[in-house]
């Protein structure tokens, strides 16, 4: 229902334009109503992720609701400057609604994101082998939870860079290099929002395989084996990537950037 009524909310900011006479207003329309329909779709989901991860362990509110909290007001005057400094009349209006139901869509995901943080931080510490193992299982579930999380952030952020690239090809002697400047300042929230909870599960699984593998070995041979094993693990795990690695492979992260440089070019 939340995904129908920000879908008609989109049309309805769309159907409100005074460039409907523009080539391009069908493009920016249908931009603008699939940006409104996939905030509601990541919404639910991030609202479902939080439910999930409030029933493995309960949830701080300081550690989650707040900083989101914060993001969410930086993007909030970041903006209101916008609109103040260099607002277009009759169209700029639309456009930062169109970005306040994108954020407002997003900050479920960022919550439930550092959600992820939380429990990787707050892991119950254990030393026999089956609490390691359903630890490690967890670890992992929280990665994927991370990345899927991570996506739908990276398709709001995308879909509104391209709306704001449509919008400002419309208006006359507006900078596209604002395109740049939106794609990469989105990509910059989606990095704000992954890194902390992927920092997080990344230290706790370096310290899950060092507890997994605290004994010396007894000689040679099975000091060799053991060093293969624990490699595997830390690849399961993820331990041998480094953040600049995951934020670079993250197609979440770059796809925003690709598609601002694509309507930044001239034709």
């Amino acid at each position: 229902m939340l995904t129908v009524l920000l879908g008609v909310a989109g049309l309805l900011i769309a159907l409100s334009s005074n460039v409907r006479a523009n080539p391009l207003w069908q493009v920016w329309a249908a931009l603008a109503v699939t940006l409104c329909g996939s905030a509601g779709l990541v919404a639910l989901h991030g609202l479902a992720q939080w439910r999930e991860l409030a029933a493995i362990r309960p949830l701080s509110r300081r550690s989650t609701v707040l900083p989101t909290a914060v993001v969410f007001a930086g993007a909030l005057v970041v903006i209101t400057t916008a609109e103040l400094v260099a607002a277009q009349p009759g169209h700029g209006w639309r456009g930062d609604l169109l970005v306040l139901l994108a954020i407002s869509g997003g900050a479920c995901a960022g919550a439930a994101m550092f959600g992820v943080r939380h429990l990787a931080r707050t892991q119950p510490r254990t030393t026999d082998l089956a609490g390691l193992e359903a630890s490690v299982v967890e670890l992992v579930g929280l990665r994927r939870r991370l990345q899927r999380l991570a996506s739908g952030l990276g398709a709001l952020v995308a879909l509104s860079t391209l709306a704001l690239g449509a919008g400002i090809l419309m208006a006359k002697n507006a900078p596209r290099e604002l395109v740049l400047v939106f794609g990469g300042g989105g990509s910059a929230t989606v990095g704000v929002f992954y890194a902390p909870a992927a920092a997080a599960i990344r230290r706790r699984g370096e310290q899950l395989v060092a507890a997994m593998f605290a004994e010396p070995p007894a000689d040679r041979a099975e000091l060799v084996d053991r060093a293969e094993q624990r490699m595997k693990l830390e690849q399961v795990i993820g331990v041998d990537r480094t953040l600049l690695s995951e934020l670079q492979a993250a197609i979440p992260v770059l796809g925003p950037l690709i598609a601002a440089a694509a309507v930044f070019l001239p034709k």
